[in-house]
C-alpha cells in the first residue's frame, strides 16, 4: 500500500522535510505553494505497516507529527496555517482548488 503526503496551502518558499517512521523520504528547498492548484508539492511513500508516524518540519519553523493507517486514510495534506503545520488524513485524495 502507499501513503500520499500532499503540500497544500501556506507554504512560501520553505524548506520541507517528510519523515515516515523516522525515515526521511523528502527534503527539499523552495517548496512554494501554487495558488493556481492550492498545491506546492507531493511524495509517495510504499509502506507495508498498518500505522506509521508521519512528521513534517519546516526548516526554522513549525513541526508537526501524527500517526496515521494508510490502509484507511491513504492521503494526508499538510497546510501550514497561521505559523502552524496541519496534517489532514483523508480517505479519498484531495481536490485540486
Amino acid at each position: 500500500m502507499s501513503l500520499r503526503v500532499r503540500l497544500g496551502e501556506g507554504f512560501q518558499n520553505d524548506t520541507v522535510s517528510v519523515r515516515v517512521d523516522g525515515d526521511q523520504v523528502f527534503h527539499k528547498a523552495g517548496v512554494s505553494t501554487d495558488w493556481t492548484i492550492s498545491r506546492a508539492d507531493s511524495v509517495e511513500v510504499k509502506t507495508a505497516e498498518a500505522s506509521v508516524q508521519l512528521e513534517v518540519t519546516v526548516e526554522n519553523g513549525p513541526r508537526a507529527v501524527q500517526d496515521v493507517q494508510p490502509a484507511q486514510t491513504p492521503f494526508v495534506e499538510v497546510r501550514l496555517v497561521g505559523g502552524e503545520l496541519q496534517l489532514l488524513p483523508m480517505d479519498g485524495e484531495p481536490p485540486m482548488l
